[in-house]
Parts: C-alpha cells; structure tokens; sequence
C-alpha cells in the first residue's frame, strides 16, 4: 500500500465532507441541497430505477416520502449513519480529479437499527469542489420491522 499524497489526503477529507453533506440533504428531503451533491450529468442508480441528471435527482428528491409514524405515534423519521468509507483517487497525486468511493451506512428509524448497505459513488472534482457523478446505493439487509415495509 502506498502512502497518500497530502493533495490526496485533503481530498478524502473534502470527500467525506461531501458525502456527510449529501447525506443530511437526503435524510431531511432538502431536494435543492441533495441534487446540488450531484454533477449536472450525475446518475443516481436505484435497485428499480436509474434517475439521470441533477435536475431528474432534484424532482425525484422533492416527491412526497411518507415514513410512516411508530405504532405509538411518534414522529416518523430515517437517519443515515455513514461508518466505514474507503476512497481511491484518479489522476495526478498531486491534483486528482475522480475518485470512487465505497461507503457502508446504517439506517435508524422510530423502530431502531432499520436497514443497512453501502454506497458506490463516482466523484468528480468541479469548479473546485467534489461532486457525484454516480451513486449506486445497495442495501443489504432490511429489518423485519423496517419503515420500507410500509411503503
């Protein structure tokens, strides 16, 4: 394994910024802010349905997403927890400009630890900063009691 440039290592750190970012966006349905973590051309890859372009992402955000409320009526909510995120550059070491990064989270709702899988995500560097050019979420396992059942 070789060491990281120090270009490379604050790029992981404004890739993990990036990602963190994109994440509270999507968990609270800001459409604006989650399809602006997309580059114009960027490609969401869903299970069922790939949605292509920033403002396809935008509108496909913005739809109603009803979580349904626990049995004691409490407010419904998900919350993605980033954890283990592995990243590798392409391009010069000292100036690189792709990088795909892999990305497991968690998922917690009112019924406790819901789902889980991982991110695939292709970046680009633009006008200075990082942005996905392609998302393909996975997820691994779905809780028998899972908000996603009541979809």
């Amino acid at each position: 394994m070789t060491a990281m440039s120090p270009a490379q290592v604050h790029a992981l750190a404004e890739i993990r910024q990036h990602l963190a970012r994109c994440t509270q966006a999507g968990d609270a349905r800001r459409s604006d802010a989650y399809a602006a973590c997309f580059t114009e051309d960027g490609v969401l890859e869903l299970a069922h349905e790939t949605i292509p372009g920033r403002e396809a992402i935008r509108a496909w955000m913005g739809a109603p997403s009803v979580i349904p409320p626990p049995a004691d009526g409490a407010p419904g909510f998900v919350s993605h927890h980033l954890t283990t995120c592995h990243v590798e550059f392409s391009g010069p070491e000292d100036a690189p400009v792709e990088a795909v990064a892999r990305t497991y989270w968690l998922v917690t709702s009112a019924t406790g630890l819901d789902h889980n899988g991982f991110y695939v995500d292709r970046l680009r560097r633009e006008q200075g900063q990082w942005l996905i050019a392609h998302r393909r979420p996975r997820t691994l396992w779905i809780s028998s009691a899972s908000v996603l059942h009541g979809r």
